[in-house]
C-alpha cells in the first residue's frame, strides 16, 4: 500500500556515496564517518528515537520499513558489483 506521506520509503539516507565528516540522516536513521589525515577516526550509526516512535504510530510503518530497507539493500548491492559489468 503507497502512503500519502512525503516521508514514506525514507527511513535511511542514501549510502552512495558514503559522505565524510558530516552527519547524514534521513527520516528515521543517519550515519556519520569521520577521517582525520585519511586516518578513519569513528563510524557512528545514528537513530531519531522520536521520529522512529512516530514512524511505529503510522498504519504504513510495515510497509514503509520494508520499501526503506529494501532500497538500502540495492544501493549496498550496487556497491558490490565489479565495475568490469557496468
Amino acid at each position: 500500500m503507497r502512503s500519502e506521506n512525503v516521508c514514506y520509503g525514507k527511513m535511511f539516507p542514501s549510502v552512495t556515496p558514503m559522505a565524510h565528516n558530516q552527519t547524514i540522516s534521513a527520516e528515521v536513521f543517519g550515519y556519520r564517518v569521520d577521517y582525520q589525515g585519511g586516518v578513519l577516526q569513528k563510524r557512528e550509526a545514528i537513530v531519531n528515537d522520536v521520529a522512529w516512535d512516530k514512524c511505529l504510530q503510522c498504519p504504513n510503518a510495515e510497509s514503509c520499513y520494508r520499501l526503506s530497507t529494501g532500497k538500502l539493500l540495492m544501493e549496498l548491492a550496487l556497491q558490490t558489483v565489479p565495475q568490469s559489468l557496468y
